[in-house]
């Protein structure tokens, strides 16, 4: 975030990003020749304190001697932390950042909390703003592009709860759970039941006590004590317990909390950071290139090898779509951001729209079938450019000359209307698109 930070307001930015023997730099602009400003971000989220003094010494340190060491002039040295100094700590930044000054004629500069949202206010800043901070951004921006239908029970005249205000699970608000608070980065989505017995509720979080880490909170809400009702909750359980006993294998999510209380049950997983499909991915309209498109294929094998899982398992997503699915940490390795519908008993019109199963209209499906049709519709939507016929699908070649012959089939067979002709289960269909991607990238087959 810094350093897209950085070439935003600088707009002059040259950045270098560095790992193990980084010259004390996490980005830069200048000359590594001649003249540079360096910015150091230090990720102390509770605030700056005795205990850190260290740190920064010792990384000023490193970056004044690796300059002398390596022939180039540190202008600046900007010092970035999420939070605040205490006041001994500031004091002791003055003096201290006066004294260095003199002593090596570098500019010491600091970008705090209040520094880094100045910076971040600024109209130059706004796509780093609203990549990092979307749930935060002025309703004015509405240039994000559309998302598709939150992953989730779509049951028959669903509607929002009548007994919890949604303003109470709006972005931007806090909410405490269990022993923890819960810091929302958008409006939850809730529904209802049929019956009216029993609300769902989901959203993307932030933990801010202790470990600061993000979460995807999914939690039914018992509006009346039915059996209805009792049996959902026993399916929400039965959800956790299955995500604590798998516990991130796979690219699944990793299972953090069940929180019980007398009208709610509350499922807590981690979001590994990292953008989703349709950010990586799209679909954006248009038929990907060829380099493109083999990306795609191997987050899609990602994806099918923790569907395999899921299906040894007796169980299956059903919800797939391309806001379930993350590209996590520096491998971008593809992994589903929740437990979907997993352990969940199938409901009429559940899922995400344009990517549903046809027998999902009716609220039925196998535990393999509905995942591999919706994982097929994904990757030919978002290969092709747009979404495959409930009728006659054309073959991804036509967009994709590149894709083989054998993978183009495959994956029209697994958009059969009819369940029982697809005959691929996720292992199978992880093994093909390994396989086509590894063709795309030596260039495709004819």
């Amino acid at each position: 975030m810094i350093g897209l930070l950085v070439e935003a307001v600088r707009g002059d930015a040259r950045l270098v990003f560095g790992s193990g023997g980084d010259w004390g730099i996490d980005a830069l602009v200048g000359d590594l020749n001649g003249r540079i400003t360096i910015w150091q971000a230090k990720y102390f989220p509770h605030g700056v304190t005795l205990k850190h003094r260290q740190q920064i010494e010792d990384s000023f340190a490193s970056a004044v001697r690796n300059a002398r060491q390596h022939g180039y002039q540190i202008q600046e040295w900007v010092l970035c932390v999420p939070s605040s100094f205490n006041p001994q700590m500031a004091q002791w930044w003055d003096g201290w950042g006066l004294t260095q000054a003199r002593r090596t004629g570098v500019r010491l500069v600091l970008w705090d909390e209040t520094a880094l949202r100045n910076q971040l206010m600024q109209p130059s800043a706004r796509y780093v703003r609203r990549a990092y901070y979307h749930p935060y951004q002025d309703s004015g921006d509405t240039d994000e592009p559309e998302r598709s239908e939150p992953v989730m029970t779509r049951a028959e005249g669903t509607r929002q709860s009548p007994d919890h205000a949604p303003s109470s699970w709006c972005g931007g608000n806090e909410r405490t759970i269990g022993a923890h608070s819960y810091l929302l980065h958008s409006d939850a989505v809730e529904q209802v039941s049929n019956d009216h017995s029993w609300s769902w509720r989901q959203a993307t979080a932030d933990r801010v006590q202790h470990d600061l880490f993000r979460v995807r909170i999914r939690q039914l809400h018992i509006v009346r004590d039915t059996p209805a009702a009792q049996r959902r909750r026993e399916e929400v359980r039965a959800q956790g317990h299955l995500l604590r006993k798998l516990d991130g294998t796979a690219g699944l999510p990793s299972f953090d909390d069940l929180t019980e209380e007398t009208a709610a049950t509350t499922l807590f997983t981690v979001l590994p950071a990292g953008p989703t499909w349709r950010q990586a991915f799209g679909p954006t309209g248009t038929p990907l290139a060829r380099f493109a498109a083999a990306g795609v294929l191997g987050a899609a094998a990602d994806v099918c090898a923790a569907l395999a899982v899921l299906h040894r398992e007796g169980a299956s997503y059903r919800a797939l779509g391309p806001d379930s699915i993350v590209l996590a940490g520096r491998t971008r390795r593809a992994a589903l951001v929740d437990g979907g519908l997993a352990a969940l008993t199938p409901q009429p019109s559940e899922g995400v729209p344009g990517y549903r199963a046809p027998e999902q209209h009716r609220g039925r499906g196998s535990a393999g079938s509905v995942d591999v049709y919706q994982m097929s519709a994904l990757i030919y939507h978002t290969l092709t450019g747009h979404p495959p016929s409930p009728h006659v699908t054309p073959p991804i070649r036509a967009s994709l000359p590149e894709l083989s012959d054998d993978l183009d089939d495959l994956l029209l067979r697994c958009l059969d209307p009819d369940p029982s002709r697809r005959t691929v289960g996720a292992p199978a269909l992880a093994g093909a698109l390994r396989e086509g991607r590894r063709l795309l990238s030596q260039g495709g087959t004819p």
